[in-house]
């Protein structure tokens, strides 16, 4: 083999040699390129799965049930708190009351009872406790107030209240409700000056539970009952 034969081979394997390399570069060039595009286009899924999550949330139900219209009510608790039971979920017209207890009594468990022509938003007359701290008038304000029920601070003495509320607007009649306020003539308790006391419960045999103070000179609060044939003989502050 002469010497140019032999250059001639080495050149032929060097072009060879280099011609893999470049095809080498070409490919690894290629497959980086698909890598980067498939990282910047992730996969469809997790569009869809965004979707789905959506459609959770608005889809979830509603934390708020509807009340159950015939459960039974609870008393009054010591701490002045009160659950009144129905609540007016799901009616097409709702009573507006700027106190929030009051609409849900006029919309629950006093619909349709209310006087004609009654304001739930009438002048309450209230503008602290007024009442002389033990007296029957001051705890009447005291409950009153625990309950988000409005009360006058200037109704008089106890057996003057029914006059006095009636005047602002308030809703009186005989008929006893939780959370009113029972008034006493003076005649019905034997004193000049009537007494005040709030019903705390009305039974099923339409007796009432009352609290009070000032009985016998004693602050109180006292609890007693008052019989079902007797309560229709005082007049009842509502609202």
């Amino acid at each position: 083999m002469t010497a140019d034969t032999r250059r001639d081979r080495t050149r032929l394997r060097r072009g060879r040699a280099r011609q893999r390399h470049i095809a080498l570069l070409l490919l690894f060039a290629l497959a980086a390129s698909g890598m980067g595009a498939w990282l910047a286009n992730p996969a469809p899924a997790t569009a869809d799965t965004t979707v789905r999550a959506s459609i959770g949330v608005k889809g979830r139900p509603d934390p708020f049930p509807a009340a159950d219209r015939d459960r039974t009510r609870t008393d009054l608790t010591a701490d002045g708190t009160w659950d009144m039971g129905d609540r007016p979920k799901g009616r097409l017209t709702i009573i507006h009351a700027d106190n929030p207890v009051v609409r849900d009594l006029i919309n629950g468990r006093d619909e349709d009872r209310t006087p004609a022509g009654f304001d739930p938003d009438h002048a309450t007359g209230d503008t602290g406790n007024t009442y002389a701290y033990g007296q029957c008038t001051w705890w009447a304000y005291v409950r009153r107030t625990q309950l988000g029920l409005p009360v006058g601070s200037r109704l008089g003495d106890g057996g003057m209240w029914a006059d006095s509320a009636k005047a602002l607007g308030y809703w009186v009649d005989d008929t006893p409700r939780q959370g009113d306020v029972i008034v006493f003539t003076p005649a019905q308790v034997n004193n000049a000056w009537g007494h005040v006391a709030i019903v705390e419960k009305v039974n099923g045999d339409g007796s009432i539970e009352i609290s009070e103070a000032n009985v016998n000179g004693q602050v109180g609060p006292f609890r007693r009952a008052i019989e079902a044939k007797q309560t229709h003989e005082y007049q009842y502050i509502h609202y």
